[in-house]
């Protein structure tokens, strides 16, 4: 059975992931009929939680930033009428983020000056150089209007994205136990020393020395959120749909259609997946093959694998701030190696208890790529289709988590005793979960040589086919959020929508 012909939504929305869901959300706030599709049982993409031994567990989003008063995704989800809804429990000022080499221990501080003085600290000799490290941060974001929700020009972005990460390192810092320091949450963003470019860096960095947080209770409650604003607003949020087709005729989509023979059918149409996902679907000759060949040979970010760890009661100290710790300081070893050595970079994140004195959970993160994996990986498992991937599967994936538990116990001696319960997911888990090719964290790996190929227009060469989500400017939340900016904008004009968001914001100031 087919959705009504006589009144066609004018958006559907593949995805509700967070790019799916805003992108509707600010769409729905503008009066506009909206359909969001989802193929899992949960909302949310990277933004779902989930339950081990009673206790919430994130999927990818273990902190956000940029979420003090009068920073951009505060601006905006406070447009939206969410920000003050959000349950969110602030890092410690002088340390959002521990960078562990071995048993030496660094300090990255909130706020550019907290930033700087901490570091200099331990290096004094390159305080200047820090000092010129920061500006250069903060003189590329003040390059991306949107960034700073503000209107600009695209030149302003051609004067600093060709600029790269270890150009600027070498610059401004002689240090090098400092380089590696200053990159030692690389995990945020798969970056390569000698290709990444340094805007990449600055903008995803920046964010988190603004201000850092971490939800209080699990990242889907901005999903909730979001998902209330649509329904309020006359919208649809329909889940367990598998589309599959994305149907062209006479040179627009038509409608799409998922797995069991539905059609849907809109104005336009926002896919919210990886483009080389969305262009699979689309039928029709104006996707030449070789955009699609070219799309879906581009290099991604690798994936990840991640151990999830229920606490015995009140046996590890809960930590309020996040720990990268590297076996050396080669921060960068991970993702140029071969594949199958010992990992040598970790993400750890603490879940505390009500009282905020002991943790109980912790997660820890590590690079992995899908070839890694060396059985299941033609297996589907979601909570839509719970097949198993094999007893072998299960017992590599054991054998392997409890291989990271025993390396980060060094770092937190008597997690292997404190341990209640695990969990651990892998490449396969994301790459089925979110859709993504070989599990990718970050979609398409961004390369100073190739910026034009793995950066997009929210625009397709289809007119009323639409993208958004982090493979078209720059992931995590506030980059996934500053393109469904950009996604919406093409229906009601980026200067109106700027300026209304402004505006919200400023009544908002003088309330109080």
């Amino acid at each position: 059975m087919e959705e009504s012909l006589e009144q066609p939504y004018d958006f559907i929305i593949i995805g509700a992931g967070l790019g799916g869901l805003l992108s509707a959300a600010l769409l729905a706030k503008e009066n506009f009929r909206v359909l969001v599709l989802e193929k899992n049982k949960q909302i949310g993409g990277a933004l779902q939680s989930f339950a081990l031994d009673a206790k919430l567990f994130e999927t990818s989003v273990h902190y956000i930033g940029s979420m003090n008063e009068g920073e951009t995704l505060h601006q905006l989800y406070n447009y939206l009428g969410i920000a003050d809804k959000l349950q969110l429990l602030q890092l410690d000022s002088d340390c959002y983020d521990e960078i562990r080499f071995g048993d030496t221990s660094f300090r990255l501080a909130q706020t550019h000056a907290g930033f700087v003085e901490t570091l200099a600290k331990q290096f004094p000799e390159e305080r200047l150089g820090l000092e010129h490290f920061m500006h250069e941060i903060k003189h590329v974001c003040n390059h991306f209007p949107l960034y700073n929700m503000r209107l600009g020009s695209a030149d302003e972005k051609e004067e600093v994205i060709h600029i790269g990460l270890k150009e600027v390192l070498d610059k401004h810092i002689s240090n090098t136990t400092l380089k590696h320091i200053l990159c030692g949450n690389n995990l945020l963003f798969a970056g390569h020393l000698e290709t990444t470019p340094f805007y990449l860096y600055a903008l995803v960095q920046n964010s988190y020395i603004e201000s850092s947080y971490k939800f209080k209770k699990g990242s889907a409650q901005l999903a909730k959120l979001l998902q209330d604003i649509i329904h309020e607003q006359g919208g649809k949020v329909k889940r367990s749909v598998q589309v599959n087709c994305i149907q062209e005729i006479e040179g627009r989509i038509g409608y799409v259609e998922d797995r069991g023979g539905k059609k849907y059918y809109a104005n336009h149409i926002i896919s919210n997946l990886h483009p080389a996902e969305t262009y699979k679907m689309v039928t029709g000759s104006l996707i030449k093959t070789a955009t699609r060949k070219r799309i879906a040979s581009t290099e991604n970010t690798l994936s990840a694998f991640m151990v999830n760890i229920s606490l015995k009661e009140k046996t590890i100290p809960y930590i309020n701030h996040n720990i990268y710790y590297h076996l050396d300081e080669d921060v960068w070893k991970d993702v140029t190696s071969d594949k199958g050595e010992t990992p040598n970079s970790y993400g750890i994140y603490f879940y505390p208890d009500m009282d905020l004195r002991y943790a109980e959970g912790i997660a820890i993160l590590t690079y992995m790529h899908e070839s890694e994996i060396p059985v299941g990986i033609d297996t589907f498992r979601t909570t839509s289709s719970f097949k198993s991937r094999g007893n072998a599967y299960e017992l590599w994936k054991y054998k392997k988590a409890l291989q990271i538990i025993e390396q980060i116990d060094k770092v937190i001696p008597g997690l292997k005793d404190a341990e209640k319960k695990m969990d651990a997911c892998t490449p396969l888990t994301y790459r089925d979960y979110l859709n993504t090719p070989q599990g990718s964290m970050y979609g398409f790996r961004k390369k100073l040589n190739d910026i034009a190929n793995t950066t997009y227009s929210v625009r397709t060469k289809i007119p009323n086919l639409y993208l958004t989500g982090q493979n078209i400017n720059l992931h995590g939340v506030l980059g996934v959020s500053i393109t469904a900016v950009l996604t919406a904008a093409e229906f009601v004009g980026l200067d109106y929508l700027v300026n209304k968001i402004s505006k919200a914001n400023q009544r908002a100031e003088k309330m109080v």
